[in-house]
């Protein structure tokens, strides 16, 4: 009877020890996700939800999505003057478990920085939600049990009719001569305007740093199109002898300007 008694408590024990380990193991036991992994440059870093401040929403305990991207990541830039948040610098792909985002899944552009700030994930969901009342944004922007957020460098393109922006990933690179005779990776000006603009040759152009600096006067296509982004050395160059000055080496380069 001892040993039977000895036998059915181990049995007891064993089974308990089991399913306790099958709870532990199994994050899809758990009502709250726990984390977001944030992916810049080929690097990740993971940022519990425990870390970012809280804010309530409609009763909901939620963190607001520019929590998780803090100037550690992207530090300010400092023109010796001012400081100046350079994460604006960057477009911002919110991605599901599922691998759904807007951009990747229906073509949408990624956030920009100013939309991340208006849009939150909630807590007891894990879904990212953009209040309509907020910002106006499709519908597919509001990510069900967000994984990850991707981060991209970009430049905005600034046309008489739109405000969009081209990240650096959709831009085949070339190599160039850099501005000490060495070869280098570079990124075409041109291909950041020619998805945008039917007729480019109809316009001029200018380029524009984080800080607000950029050369006086506009560029015609021709100039333009031997303008170039140094891929290590990060910033311009232009092969036209006649834009060398330190308007045409941007280092901070933000935004091309069409008109």
């Amino acid at each position: 009877m001892r040993f039977f008694n000895r036998m059915m408590l181990l049995s007891v024990l064993c089974l308990a020890f089991m399913l306790g380990c099958s709870k532990d193991n199994n994050p899809a036991d758990s009502s709250e996700p726990g984390a977001l992994w944030i992916h810049m440059d080929g690097d990740s870093i993971e940022v519990l939800f425990s870390e970012p401040p809280k804010i309530d929403v409609d009763g909901e305990e939620a963190i607001q999505l520019n929590e998780f991207i803090d100037t550690t990541l992207i530090p300010m830039f400092d023109d010796g003057d001012t400081l100046w948040d350079a994460r604006s610098l960057y477009g911002y792909q919110v991605m599901g478990e599922d691998g759904f985002s807007a951009s990747g899944s229906r073509g949408y552009l990624d956030n920009r920085w100013e939309a991340m700030a208006l849009g939150h994930i909630v807590l007891s969901t894990g879904r990212a939600i953009f209040p309509d009342e907020l910002i106006d944004l499709a519908g597919a922007y509001n990510v069900s049990d967000v994984a990850s957020i991707y981060i991209h460098r970009k430049f905005d393109v600034n046309t008489p009719d739109t405000l969009s922006f081209v990240e650096f990933k959709d831009v085949a690179s070339v190599e160039v001569t850099n501005h000490d005779g060495e070869p280098e990776d570079a990124l075409p000006l041109k291909d950041f305007v020619e998805p945008l603009v039917s007729n480019p040759g109809d316009y001029q152009y200018n380029i524009w740093s984080l800080d607000d600096f950029g050369p006086d006067e506009e560029m015609t296509w021709g100039e333009f199109q031997t303008g170039y982004w140094l891929m290590t050395s990060q910033r311009t160059i232009f092969t036209d002898t006649s834009l060398t000055g330190g308007s045409y080496k941007l280092k901070v380069l933000k935004k091309i300007i069409v008109q």
